[in-house]
């Protein structure tokens, strides 16, 4: 699944191929949907992390599973649908799905929920890939996606998709729910995947990470986090049609993401944040810090140069400032090549040529108590 904000899977692998060893643990607070936890277990090593974002938790749960392409296959197949399901819709779907096709998303989506809460770990598993595959395939452009032609990365609005639409003669296509899942997932588990780790990912927010992961506490040796962007994302409003599926609205979940144009609120956010960070690192454990640079609107900010607002640096400092007590060992920055439509909305370009993303990585450790 697309998704905005996600960092390179190459980044994650060679940070983690240099810092972590056989028995680390990983830990990701701001998991997303999921690279840092992909590369954790592609190193063998054991991958724990959460999020706000119900869409990403599923991708990064399924990510982590231990699944063979024949039996998701055989699992998909096996599906029954049922063509009279009475359920409520939003008008709006009409626009992105012919009546056929959601009808089916509808009877398999209830399907995969039920399979997920169940105590039966094969059909959990095989409900988590297969649900994580629909998110992934709900809307975009590619011959096995449900909705009319649109954006992948972001869910696009129902107004804009309607004149789109209208101008251009689109219509939402007929598909076969089950082939396109099967595509998909043939696709994605083309290759066996790495053995399995011990794992677990959880819906939550960073704030809680010594709560949701008490297990954890003071035993993990390194944070491998990419935080949210300052005045640069709406992760809840671009994922509203997954989050549909998935029964969430997302105008009630925006109070649990951090958006925001204040760089006070996004630090006074970050601070306890970056605490809880500390508690869950084992003397000497380290804290990988990915974050991409952003454009603000306003001037005279300090911590901003020519209207560039370099997240890493901020966030480097706030780490070692005397209240969060880490120290900062290593700065480096990557220029990311993209033509992503989204990145170029947060570089002012015309999106119709590559950009440079800037990524400043930062790699801070949690001070040894001394001995007494």
């Amino acid at each position: 699944m697309s998704r905005t904000g996600s960092f390179p899977l190459r980044i994650a692998y060679r940070l983690l191929e240099h810092f972590a060893e056989p028995s680390s643990i990983i830990f990701d607070p701001f998991c997303g949907k999921g690279t840092s936890l992909l590369a954790a277990r592609m190193l063998g090593v054991a991958a724990y992390g959460m999020d706000v974002a119900p869409e990403a938790v599923i991708c990064a749960r399924a990510k982590l599973v231990d699944v063979k392409l024949a039996n998701v296959r055989e699992y998909i197949k096996q599906l029954r649908l049922r063509k009279n399901l009475h359920e409520k819709t939003p008008g709006t779907m009409q626009i992105f799905f012919h009546a056929s096709t959601l009808q089916q998303i509808l009877t398999i989506r209830r399907k995969l929920l039920r399979d997920i809460a169940s105590n039966n770990g094969k059909l959990q598993r095989n409900g988590i890939v297969t649900l994580a595959a629909l998110l992934g395939i709900l809307h975009g452009h590619a011959s096995y996606s449900l909705s009319i032609p649109s954006a992948h990365a972001f869910s696009m609005a129902p107004a804009y998709v309607k004149r789109f639409a209208a101008r251009h003669g689109l219509r939402p296509p007929v598909q076969d729910v089950k082939s396109c899942l099967i595509e998909k997932l043939s696709r994605c588990l083309e290759l066996p995947l790495p053995r399995a780790v011990p794992c677990g990912v959880k819906l939550g927010s960073a704030l809680d990470c010594s709560r949701l992961f008490p297990e954890l506490v003071g035993k993990v040796d390194l944070i491998m986090t990419s935080p949210p962007y300052l005045n640069a994302q709406t992760y809840a409003k671009d994922n509203w049609l997954r989050l549909w599926l998935l029964g969430h609205d997302y105008k009630k979940l925006r109070d649990s993401y951090i958006e925001t144009g204040s760089i006070e609120r996004y630090k006074h956010y970050m601070i306890p944040v970056f605490e809880e960070f500390r508690r869950m690192l084992k003397p000497g454990g380290r804290l990988i810090c990915i974050a991409g640079d952003v454009r603000v609107a306003r001037h005279g900010i300090k911590t901003a140069t020519n209207g560039i607002f370099r997240t890493g640096r901020f966030l480097a400092q706030l780490c070692e400032s005397r209240e969060i007590g880490f120290r900062v060992e290593e700065y480096e920055i990557h220029r990311i090549r993209s033509s992503n439509r989204y990145f170029h909305a947060l570089s002012h370009s015309n999106g119709h040529s590559e950009v440079n993303l800037v990524e400043r990585v930062f790699i801070a450790r949690k001070k040894k108590m001394p001995s007494s």
